[in-house]
């Protein structure tokens, strides 16, 4: 059996060659006979790899690195997203070959990124917050709240500012639902008169 260490080395067995190259236009013939050094990312973006491939295959991000993989960007690019970081190990392996900040900033761009990951050892791993989280749930108060369901409920909006909430389109009853009633709101995000009426709540 091929162990990791030796993919990542370059000796790719047959049976991962199959695999990556699956439901691309890389015939079975070719992906067995390419030369090691030319299956890099290129190659395998041009080729229409997919990241399911790759797990197939068993490539994870320090293999993807030594074939040309220069960034947790192109990661994405090749098909992996937020939902893979769920994944500990693969979360761990992508922060250690490309940076922790690299792999937020590639990996946490949508709302539904952060749903993915609210919750998830990931926010530990590259020190997400719950701040980053709803930063990217402007105008999408659905997956605002699908955040807020996965964290620790009733104590997790500390230092988030009042506008942050009402950006993400998240209201008294909402809040309410996920465990913050207005003394909640009042103590953690510190808001304005102002921002505690259009939250929803009266005094």
């Amino acid at each position: 059996m091929t162990t990791r260490v030796e993919k990542e080395l370059g000796n790719i067995s047959i049976r991962s060659r199959l695999a990556i190259f699956d439901g691309t236009c890389v015939s079975a013939e070719a992906a067995c006979t390419i030369e090691e050094n030319e299956l890099t990312y290129d190659y395998m973006m041009s080729n229409g790899v997919k990241a399911v491939n790759l797990l197939v295959a068993g490539m994870g991000p320090t293999a993807l690195k030594a074939r040309g993989v220069s960034s947790a960007m192109q990661l994405r690019q090749l098909g992996f997203d937020a939902l893979h970081l769920v994944d500990t190990g693969f979360c761990n392996e992508a922060s250690m070959a490309f940076g922790s900040e690299a792999v937020r900033h590639a990996f946490l761009a949508s709302a539904a990124d952060a749903v993915a990951l609210a919750g998830s050892e990931a926010m530990h791993i590259l020190d997400i917050s719950t701040l980053m989280l709803l930063r990217v749930c402007v105008g999408f108060p659905g997956e605002a709240v699908a955040v807020l369901q996965q964290i620790p409920q009733g104590n997790s909006l500390h230092g988030i500012q009042a506008s942050v909430l009402l950006d993400a389109g998240l209201r008294a009853d909402t809040l309410r639902r996920c465990g913050y009633g207005m003394l909640g709101v009042i103590e953690q995000t510190a808001p304005t008169g102002n921002e505690l009426g259009k939250l929803g709540y009266t005094v």
